[in-house]
């Protein structure tokens, strides 16, 4: 990678995201998990 890719504005903007982006993919893995867990069939499967 090159430098001077990415201005510090994008380095700022990426850091005022990120929070929210954690947030929102954390959020989905847990109704994914959730999904899982409430379907029917063995708790070894589950695992």
């Amino acid at each position: 990678m090159s430098e001077g890719l990415f201005t510090e504005a994008d380095w700022k903007l990426f850091r005022k995201k990120l929070p929210e982006w954690q947030e929102n993919y954390m959020g989905e893995l847990i109704k994914e998990y959730a999904a899982i867990l409430a379907d029917k069939g063995e708790a070894s499967d589950k695992f």
